[in-house]
């Protein structure tokens, strides 16, 4: 499989769903439930749920669907700019846990990555994907490790994380230093994606990338900088007509971070994470902030909205995030925007970060 590109959410759970339908014997039947309900036998996340670390780094087999996502913003030491996203989802066929199957090709689980390398006017994707039970892609919670064949990142001795790809067309590998304390987002970790009911167990960690290189159109680039990771698993996500979001994680120079998603619909849902320079973060509820589109950009899949107006008027910040220019698609038959954004704002606020948007385009 190349060149495909999927959102985190919905369309990822269609897509999962038609690879497994290949593989369903005749007794389970082929047609695809309705997305917005938890499948028979797997958990779903709910308000009264929180985190606990280490073990939620791992896999949640119970659940149908989690990822272990990473954007990064890096500079080269001549200041060249650099943006990286690496993903891991995991989607359950059936429900988990699994400890009784013996060793060998699975129908329990699918697993799939995607990673991207950004430059301003330049975008580059692959993905690979596994089937379960086999050992070529997986997760370990202590010590944290997720792989898919070589792509991997991993905790090190030191307490750092190590992110390593390698593709025909690019490659990285980045010295990642997760900040602490954790990100619970939502209520307790609890993210909720509308006002009716239904979400996600969710936390993040800002990240500081202390080292590392990029490879890309045979040069090497030593880099460093920052990024998010995100760690996310449910059942069920997204009501029948909602059909799309509009996602950023946002780092701004006085040491504070912001994360904030907008999911369309009949009416739209926000919500987000404030992450204080000392590390203190609190969720920003839906009439908390605004967040609103003021530019569009006409792209190969068709027009995106890639400047953004964000008010927060409790953290007096209002700012302007706004795209690179070019066109940063992942593609494929169920496609999604994924690519770095700066950001500035009144009183000389300065800052970066990432945007992912679905829904757009047909």
């Amino acid at each position: 499989m190349s060149n495909m590109g999927i959102n985190r959410l919905r369309l990822l759970l269609i897509m999962f769903l038609l690879l497994a339908a290949c593989a369903k014997d005749s007794n389970e039947g082929s047609s695809i439930a309705a997305l917005t309900d938890p499948p028979q036998g797997f958990r779903q996340a709910a308000p009264e749920m929180t985190v606990n670390l280490p073990e939620d780094m791992g896999p949640h087999p119970e659940y149908r669907l989690e990822w272990w996502y990473l954007t990064a913003n890096l500079k080269s030491a001549d200041g060249q700019r650099f943006g990286v996203q690496w993903t891991l989802f995991r989607n359950g066929i059936r429900p988990g846990p699994f400890e009784s199957e013996e060793p060998g090709w699975q129908r329990n689980e699918l697993w799939l990555a995607h990673a991207a390398l950004s430059r301003p006017d330049d975008h580059h994707f692959s993905d690979r994907a596994a089937r379960g039970g086999t050992g070529q892609a997986g997760v370990t919670a202590q010590p944290f490790s997720a792989w898919i064949d070589h792509w991997q990142l991993e905790s090190r001795n030191d307490g750092t994380w190590e992110l390593s790809v390698d593709d025909s067309d690019f490659s990285y590998r980045l010295q990642i230093q997760p900040q602490l304390p954790v990100v619970l987002n939502g209520e307790r970790g609890f993210s909720a994606k509308s006002a009716g009911g239904g979400g996600s167990m969710y936390f993040s960690y800002p990240l500081r990338v202390v080292g590392g290189e990029v490879v890309i159109g045979g040069e090497r680039f030593a880099v460093s900088g920052q990024g998010w990771f995100d760690r996310e698993w449910s059942s069920q996500y997204l009501k029948p007509d909602q059909h799309g979001w509009d996602w950023m994680a946002l780092h701004l120079q006085d040491g504070r971070h912001l994360m904030l998603f907008r999911v369309r619909g009949a009416e739209d849902f926000h919500s987000g994470t404030l992450v204080s320079a000392d590390g203190t973060s609190r969720r920003l509820s839906t009439d908390e902030f605004t967040l609103q589109p003021q530019e569009y950009r006409d792209s190969r899949f068709g027009e995106v909205p890639v400047v953004w107006q964000l008010q927060v008027p409790s953290a007096e910040l209002n700012l302007e995030i706004r795209s690179w220019p070019g066109d940063y698609w992942n593609p494929g038959n169920l496609r999604y925007w994924e690519g770095p954004v700066t950001v500035s704002g009144s009183g000389s606020v300065t800052g970066e970060g990432y945007l992912e948007m679905t829904g757009y385009g047909g």
